[in-house]
């Protein structure tokens, strides 16, 4: 895996899971970025709210 998602699961310490067979590499795909995606809508969300409170 590269690029981006790479990076991420570096970020997320998922990089050390290991997926031994299709199943399990299609739920850590599933589950990395779905877990990217969550923590960028919150510091988006975030981000709306500290800017309602300045």
């Amino acid at each position: 895996m590269e690029g981006s998602f790479g990076n991420q699961k570096q970020h997320y310490a998922v990089g050390r899971i290991k997926a031994r067979n299709m199943f399990s590499e299609t739920l850590l795909l599933f589950f990395g970025i779905h877990t990217a995606n969550a923590a960028i809508l919150a510091a988006r969300q975030m981000a709306r709210d500290m800017k309602k409170v300045a």
